[in-house]
């Protein structure tokens, strides 16, 4: 633990400003990532409605398409990330997917037909999926270990903050007027583009030292000692270069991989998917309106990512979910089993409560702490495909749910959905208990050593030694003969 320590204590002195400045500008796009999935929750029953005044009318079968297409549409966004972020760098693949996200909005604020609205919604789903990599990269790669944690956390955040600021002004503005809505936040970000750096890990790993060097200086601040964090980012991109031709079939790449996937897994299962997309359907015949139900869900999200980096900052990332979960997977079974249980005033009652609970639980732990272990427990060489992966693995799921919700809701009804969401909600606690390694106040190269053997670190640590110990006998070689 003595990097950890030494490297915690010496970014203590580091500059903060232009950290937090970047982590604002990154989040800018994922705002419009989050108004567009408020957009397709909102759309829906206005277009789901006859003779509407828009002249665009969706049956059962065409809704189902326009609420879950998106998910494999942002996957293949996700995928192509993984080429982008490496082969442009962070800065120009977030700059690329909020042009793509501002087109789709454009076009979908313009159609006239099912297929053009369609094409506009997909085109914006696909330049979200582009957005996901770069921006958890990017902040990943900026961050001092302290506001890792926070950083990602906050980035998932504004995704919610998103969705509810789309929510919140569908209410008063008309569904046709939307779309310009959702790409506000992406247009503010391409005026401030140029303050955004790009990232010293990704400019170190193409040979760029000296740049990489700068922008690390300027992040932290004039009078701060950037060089030990040089050297250890140099160690960790000259380590991934010397070791074997890049795979994704060995085991530093593989174990996070599969850890990732089922999470992700977990965490589209959880409940909240279903919640977002179709709360306007599953309390329309509540005794509250279906839309302050599902306003009151969003705004419980969102507080409880508001105050998930105060926690994320001070509890390890395994303790913050498996709670969280759990307490999800509670508000989940109350809220499969309140039909069943006799009348009573508290029944009406009920379900406002455990929609609080299941929000304000998603977002302090089952919604943040997937996307901030994504970026964590990837190593440099493998950081893009990981996080594309990761991401792929939750599209698919939340795509196969949200696209059998209709059929799923004839056979077991609503109440059989919950209860499953709250089974996996109890199945996600046990694999995490079981299987998922600490990365909190880990340092980059601690990261990189959590999936080798010891074996593997003792040779790593040797080797740096060795080059350490050649270094300085050069160095008094070169004092003697001077």
């Amino acid at each position: 633990a003595k990097m950890e320590i030494t490297m915690l204590k010496h970014q203590e002195s580091a500059s903060r400003t232009k950290i937090w400045v970047t982590a604002v500008l990154c989040m800018l796009p994922n705002m419009s990532f989050g108004a567009m999935l408020a957009f397709i929750a909102v759309a829906l029953p206005y277009y789901t409605t006859v003779n509407n005044a828009s002249g665009i009318y969706m049956d059962d079968e065409m809704s189902s398409w326009f609420v879950s297409l998106n998910q494999p549409i942002r996957m293949s966004g996700t995928l192509a990330a993984t080429y982008l972020n490496d082969k442009l760098g962070r800065k120009k693949s977030i700059f690329l997917s909020s042009m793509v996200m501002i087109c789709g909005g454009v076009m979908a604020y313009f159609a006239n037909s099912y297929a053009m609205l369609m094409l506009g919604s997909q085109l914006a789903g696909f330049g979200s999926g582009l957005v996901v990599t770069p921006t958890y990269s990017l902040l990943n790669d900026v961050s001092i270990i302290k506001l890792r944690g926070t950083l990602g956390s906050l980035n998932t955040l504004t995704v919610n903050s998103g969705y509810l600021y789309g929510l919140v002004l569908g209410i008063f503005i008309s569904v046709a007027y939307l779309p310009l809505i959702m790409i506000a936040p992406a247009l503010l970000f391409l005026a401030f583009y140029w303050l955004l750096p790009e990232s010293p890990v990704w400019l170190a790993s193409k040979g760029n030292t000296e740049e990489a060097t700068n922008v690390l200086q300027n992040l932290r601040g004039s009078r701060y000692n950037v060089d030990p964090e040089v050297k250890e980012i140099l160690g960790v991109v000259t380590e991934n270069q010397d070791t074997q031709k890049k795979t994704v079939l060995c085991k530093e790449f593989l174990k996070p991989a599969l850890i990732i996937i089922i999470l992700f897994f977990f965490q589209a299962g959880a409940g909240a998917d279903t919640i977002s997309y179709f709360s306007m359907v599953i309390f329309k015949d509540k005794f509250i309106d279906e839309s302050l139900m599902a306003l009151l869900f969003q705004v419980m999200i969102t507080t409880g990512y508001m105050i998930s980096p105060y926690i994320m900052s001070r509890v390890n990332r395994r303790p913050q979910f498996i709670t969280a979960v759990l307490c999800h997977g509670v508000g989940m079974a109350v809220l499969g089993a309140s039909s069943f249980l006799p009348e009573h005033p508290i029944k009406n009652i009920l379900p406002i409560i455990c929609l609080g609970m299941t929000g304000i639980c998603y977002g302090l732990g089952v919604g943040p702490v997937p996307f901030v272990l994504m970026s964590e427990m990837f190593g440099v060489k493998y950081k893009s495909e990981g996080m594309a992966i990761g991401m792929a693995a939750r599209c698919l799921v939340a795509f196969s749910q949200l696209k059998v919700f209709v059929n799923l809701r004839t056979i077991i009804g609503v109440d059989g959905i919950f209860l499953i969401h709250s089974i996996l909600n109890v199945l996600a606690a046990i694999f995490v208990f079981l299987v998922l390694p600490e990365t909190r106040n880990k340092s980059m190269s601690e990261l990189e050593d959590i999936w080798k053997s010891g074996s593997e670190i003792i040779q790593t640590k040797k080797k740096a030694l060795s080059e350490h110990t050649q270094n300085n006998n050069d160095e008094s070689k070169s004092d003697l003969e001077a």
